[in-house]
């Protein structure tokens, strides 16, 4: 996913509380562990932690197990 640029009209922008909470909120229902919310100006990012358990898959190129 890519950044939108600000844009450059020389009024100033900010995030919405709002909006911000509707997203944590959504986070937090999805049962994703947030782990850092970086806020500059008009932009948000949300980090969120690995779920602990989860397994990752490994790229073996398609092969199966015997």
């Amino acid at each position: 996913m890519s950044a939108v640029p600000a844009p450059t009209t020389g009024r100033r922008v900010r995030a919405s509380e709002k909006a911000i909470r509707a997203a944590l909120n959504a986070i937090q229902s999805a049962g994703l562990p947030v782990d850092k919310v970086c806020v500059s100006g008009g932009q948000v990012e949300i980090h969120c932690r690995p779920v602990e358990g989860s397994t990752s898959t490994e790229n073996d190129g398609g092969l199966e197990d015997w």
